[in-house]
């Protein structure tokens, strides 16, 4: 595993919710530090709750107050740059890339950061490449964000463009990212999205949480945002054609969901912590991943995927490609009679968990963090060699000798 580095990470607020970004990238702090960058999103807000909220938890994180649901580990620090969502207007831009390059170098200086490791998950970071006297530069693509509703299209997809041409190492969490994001000048990886099997794996063992008490079983279940990439007219299909069966979703909504919430039998809950999350699991009959397949989503690798299945979970999705890959331990569906079909054989069949626990082998984030410690490690070497650059460390090492 990569020791001793300092890292700069452009990405998701760190602990708003459990992403892969976080998930490697704790796996490598107990040996690096690592500097974590909160910034702007990738589309204009709308007049909405949830817009009106997240602009307010933003507008706190610029003032130090932590929307973290978790105490920062050591060798983290984060910040907030104080930035505008309105990317897509050349002053905000220049605002907000004065604004973010200040406030890090900032931290660079407080920190003793000198010639840190540049990692990005966002095409927006484009903006920032080559600010911060990096040793290399990695773009970890785990999402084709010109395609979500709202998003910024021609604007994101100029700026991941010029990203793909500066960075040194490219590493993608599905096929389809893999290919659409080739570069001519470095390698791009394929590395899926993993999965902490230690964690999920209590759910076996665990006694529900006490709402599953009220509730009529069998009980489906869902977790994680509601949003474009749901397939809405799927669920009430299901709703009205086993309105003996409960439906429970845990997770912010995004979307107009009343149609759903006529039915008796749909249960919505707000986030629950990452912690907790197994005892929700311990109480789902089957787990489902009722995902529109379209351009939207056919980039996407359903993190928690892998995350019902370690839970013991059986598992029914819609055609996702990714899902396609672990069809021997899913169920897939084409259609929504077929979905109701699956999800009905799925109650009545035990689950194969020998399949699941074969599927997931070498799947866990640890394994995952080992795999992009050594892709960065290649792309530090590849670029010491292309450019005669003698890493910050030896450089001090032969002036000492000196």
């Amino acid at each position: 595993m990569i020791k001793d580095r300092d890292f700069i990470v452009f990405s998701d607020d760190w602990g708003r919710h459990p992403f892969s970004c976080m998930h490697i990238m704790k796996r490598f702090l107990p040996q690096n530090r690592i500097l974590w960058v909160n910034t702007v999103g990738m589309r204009l807000p709308k007049l909405s709750f949830y817009d009106l909220y997240r602009s307010i938890e933003k507008m706190g994180s610029w003032f130090g107050r932590s929307t973290s649901r978790e105490e920062l580990p050591a060798n983290l620090t984060v910040i907030s740059p104080v930035t505008i969502p309105f990317n897509n207007h050349s002053s905000v831009r220049r605002f907000n890339r004065l604004s973010v390059i200040r406030a890090v170098r900032k931290e660079m200086i407080r920190l003793r950061i000198k010639e840190p490791l540049f990692l990005t998950t966002l095409p927006t970071a484009n903006d920032y490449v080559g600010a911060f006297n990096e040793v290399v530069d990695v773009y970890y693509c785990v999402d084709e964000y010109s395609k979500w509703p709202g998003a910024l299209k021609e604007m994101l997809e100029r700026m991941e463009s010029d990203l793909i041409r500066k960075v040194d190492l490219i590493v993608a969490t599905s096929e389809e990212l893999q290919r659409a994001n080739r570069s001519e000048s470095c390698p791009t990886y394929l590395l899926t999205h993993g999965v902490d099997t230690e964690h999920f794996n209590k759910a076996k063992n665990l006694v529900p949480h006490p709402l599953f008490d009220t509730l009529k079983k069998p009980v489906i279940g869902y977790f994680g945002l509601i949003d474009g990439h749901v397939d809405l007219g799927l669920l009430e299909f299901l709703m009205k054609e086993k309105p003996e069966w409960s439906f429970i979703f845990i997770g912010p909504v995004k979307v107009d969901i009343d149609n759903l919430k006529r039915h008796k039998n749909a249960n919505f809950f707000p986030p629950v912590s990452y912690l907790d999350l197994p005892k929700y699991l311990a109480g789902l009959d089957v787990c489902i991943l009722p995902y529109k397949v379209n351009e939207l989503t056919r980039y996407s690798n359903p993190l928690k995927l892998k995350e019902c299945l370690a839970a013991g979970k059986p598992v029914v999705s819609t055609a996702l490609p990714e899902v396609m890959k672990l069809k021997e331990a899913v169920r897939v569906a084409l259609g929504k009679e077929e979905f109701l079909v699956q999800v009905s054989d799925a109650l009545t069949r035990p689950f194969n968990r020998t399949c699941a626990e074969k599927v997931l082998q070498g799947e866990d984030w640890s394994i995952k963090a080992e795999k992009m410690s050594g892709y960065i490690e290649e792309a530090i070497k590849r670029k010491v060699i292309s450019q005669g650059r003698l890493p910050l460390g030896l450089r001090e090492e032969l002036k000492g000798a000196r």
